[in-house]
């Protein structure tokens, strides 16, 4: 449609066009589980080493790991990045090699149909220190999401994840500093998902009680916040430990985030979860699964924890072992088409 007399309005016709094809994207149908996939090991390995030589201290996943998920129906990946390799220094460019690295992931992984999640894997923090802090106050935070919404926004296969597990002390103050970075993001002209962690470890468990009541309150003009949370099955919840709870006890630990969800009209997104491989702990997998396609008019979908050669023989690992599948993966293959099970 051409508009030549009235730019204005073309333009303000123009982001109402994409926010709607984005929305419908984002959220699919109430029977479908639309983001299906797992994280993978890339831009945020060895973070003490600052910035790190790209190709030894850490590097991207490659093509052959994305051929993999995809051709298993996975359409989501979960993409690990710092902070401070991407913005070397506060409020600075964006270091434009790291940029371009992640463009080209986002441009083979969608060339696949797949999205891309962009997670800034730091904790709540930058260099050590903590958002929200004289060292890096909140404007700081939301200048990072501002230029990365110019760089890569308006792209529906890419959905913005503000921050891996902040380790904020307080649910309000991060509430702000949230609020700060969709406003920069919205302000910016991007229209993205965006994917809003909270502390306390993101836990799902924890979230309602933590989060809840601080994080309702963030305000979207485009109406597209995810609320992230990660679940680990294990009896503390770490994420460290071979064994696992009963499944009566794994659908506990999500059922009181569901109900948050249900009772705020919102959608949620499990950003990480696993399981080692016992045959217990597998069998985990499908009530998990089950769960949240029973429940996918609130849940729009989940990345598993993890995979990528640089795992090795991790105990959650979803990696091929000699081109062989994992047991994880078995269990997780009946969850990767949109319908029901």
């Amino acid at each position: 449609m051409t508009l030549p007399h009235s730019p204005r309005l073309c333009r303000w016709l123009c982001g109402c066009v994409i926010a709607a094809s984005l929305a419908l994207s984002a959220h699919g149908q109430a029977d479908a589980q639309t983001y299906r996939g797992v994280n993978l090991a890339g831009g945020a390995y060895s973070s003490s080493r600052l910035p790190g030589r790209y190709g030894y201290d850490y590097l991207y996943p490659k093509p052959a790991e994305v051929d993999y998920f995809t051709a298993q129906g996975m359409n989501t990946f979960r993409l690990s990045v710092l902070w401070e390799r991407l913005q070397p220094s506060l409020n600075g460019p964006l270091d434009e090699k790291e940029l371009e690295r992640v463009r080209q992931f986002i441009a083979y992984a969608q060339g696949k149909g797949a999205t891309t999640v962009l997670d800034i894997h730091d904790y709540g923090r930058y260099r050590g220190q903590e958002i929200g802090s004289a060292a890096v106050p909140d404007p700081a935070f939301a200048d990072l999401w501002s230029r990365l919404a110019r760089a890569l926004g308006n792209n529906p296969h890419v959905l913005f994840g503000l921050m891996n597990e902040p380790q904020q002390h307080s649910a309000e103050a991060w509430k702000n500093t949230v609020q700060a970075a969709i406003d920069a993001i919205r302000k910016a002209g991007s229209h993205n998902t965006i994917l809003v962690p909270g502390i306390g470890w993101d836990s799902a468990q924890g979230f309602p009680k933590l989060n809840g009541d601080a994080l309702a309150q963030l305000h979207d003009p485009d109406n597209r916040l995810v609320y992230e949370v990660h679940e680990y099955f294990d009896p503390d919840a770490s994420g460290t430990k071979p064994a696992c709870i009963s499944q009566d006890q794994a659908l506990g630990r999500l059922r009181p985030f569901t109900d948050w969800l249900h009772a705020h009209k919102a959608h949620g997104f499990l950003g990480e979860f696993g399981v080692s491989r016992q045959p217990e702990c597998v069998a985990l997998l499908r009530p998990i699964l089950s769960h949240l396609r029973e429940n996918a008019d609130v849940w729009d979908g989940w990345t598993y924890w993890a995979a990528g050669p640089l795992w090795g023989n991790y105990m959650f690992t979803l990696e091929p072992d000699h081109g062989q599948d994992r047991p994880q993966m078995t269990a997780i293959k009946p969850f990767l088409s949109p319908t029901k099970q």
